[in-house]
Formats: C-alpha cells, sequence, structure tokens
C-alpha cells in the first residue's frame, strides 16, 4: 500500500548525487591563476596599469562568483537531500497513521 504524499524522492536524490561543484571550482582555480599571473607594469607602458587592472577586477569578480555558485551548488543538493528524507518520513507517518482505512490508497 502507498502512502499518501507522492513525491518522486528518488529522482531528487539522484539528482542531488549528479549536483558537483567540480566544474566552478575549476573555473575558479583558473581565475585565480589568470589573476596571479598578471604582468606586472614596472614601466609606465600605454595601457598596460588599465589592462592589469581590469583583469584583477575581472578575475575576482569570476572567483566571487564561483565561489558563489559552489556554495549553491552545495547548499541545493543538501536540500534535495533532506526533501527527499521528509517526504519519506511523512509518508512513512501517513502510511502508519491512517494506511488502515477504507480512504487508504491500496495501489
Amino acid at each position: 500500500m502507498a502512502g499518501f504524499i507522492q513525491a518522486d524522492t528518488g529522482y531528487l536524490l539522484e539528482m542531488a548525487g549528479q549536483l558537483d561543484p567540480a566544474p566552478v571550482t575549476a573555473a575558479k582555480t583558473a581565475a585565480t591563476q589568470a589573476r596571479d599571473l598578471a604582468p606586472p607594469c614596472a614601466d609606465p607602458l600605454p595601457g598596460c596599469q588599465a589592462f592589469n587592472a581590469a583583469v584583477l577586477q575581472l578575475t575576482d569578480k569570476i572567483i566571487s562568483f564561483c565561489t558563489d555558485t559552489e556554495s549553491g551548488i552545495q547548499a541545493y543538493a543538501a536540500v534535495a537531500r533532506e526533501s527527499a528524507g521528509l517526504y519519506d518520513t511523512a509518508n512513512n507517518t501517513a502510511r502508519e497513521t491512517f494506511g488502515g482505512g477504507p480512504w487508504a490508497s491500496q495501489s
């Protein structure tokens, strides 16, 4: 007999398992390396200071975005796992509480 709450908890858990922050971490690492490798402008070459400032500003934004995205991926996966567990708990509670009555689903 099925419970009363219909949710594809298997899909939630599968999806949570597929959320991988590794590509975002790799992009953050690449941006950090690009920032660290920006050549210093010891000589006042035309545009060099402005170019380096733009590189630093852009890479800092990419790093910040990637950090936020990593956290978001991890948080979303945790919420999906927790939601699947809550669905299962609620479903089992409903089955135990109401499962024996004539209104219960027989599927």
